[in-house]
């Protein structure tokens, strides 16, 4: 099995989890549930994951994979404004996607990992960002001396935020649309 087809098969799972946990909520989907509608073996289960507990990190892991086989598709405009903009379009397309209760096991996840200190701020995700971040630097499309790391996290902020905005509001929340339009008024600020 190569490298594409294993992520398909990991987020084909991650789909039925998903679907179940819509459901049923997580804590009630077993690993039997999951493999059976998954129509897995117990042993392919572990194959992908080490735990019921670990799918988040396989969910970020999936997405920093969709991102970096898509990075060229998402940075072909003709500014890196517009990259920006398709940047955070894809993310709020992909997390709508996945939908509200995998989002609200994300953010539970994200919450008690932060509390534990042991948040991974250096994902691949961020570093997308970062490089249409310091494109846009170069052929100087700011207008304020601006820091890659800076603009990044500002925008994740603003993902982030709505993702929990998302938590509060119920499944039919537009998420991306959200995100897509207060990331565009922050880059006509600096732009």
């Amino acid at each position: 099995m190569n490298l594409y087809q294993s992520i398909s098969k990991k987020k084909a799972i991650v789909d039925v989890i998903v679907n179940l946990m819509d459901e049923e909520g997580l804590k009630n989907v077993t690993i039997k549930d999951i493999c059976e509608n998954a129509d897995i073996s117990i042993g392919s289960f572990y194959h992908y994951f080490s735990s019921k507990d670990s799918i988040v990190q396989e969910m970020y892991q999936l997405m920093d994979e969709y991102f970096l086989l898509n990075k060229d598709n998402i940075c072909n405009h003709f500014t890196a404004i517009e990259d920006i903009i398709d940047f955070v379009t894809h993310f709020g397309l992909y997390v709508e996607q996945w939908g509200y209760y995998a989002n609200l096991l994300v953010i539970r996840t994200s919450l008690e990992e932060a509390a534990k200190g042991s948040l991974n701020k250096h994902r691949k995700i961020y570093n997308v960002l970062k490089d249409i971040i310091d494109i846009g630097i170069e052929d100087k499309f700011f207008k304020i001396n601006i820091d890659d790391e800076d603009l990044a996290s500002t925008i994740f902020v603003i993902i982030r935020g709505y993702m929990l905005e998302w938590t509060k509001h119920g499944a039919n929340y537009p998420v991306k649309d959200n995100m897509v339009r207060q990331v565009k008024y922050l880059l006509n600020s600096i732009s």
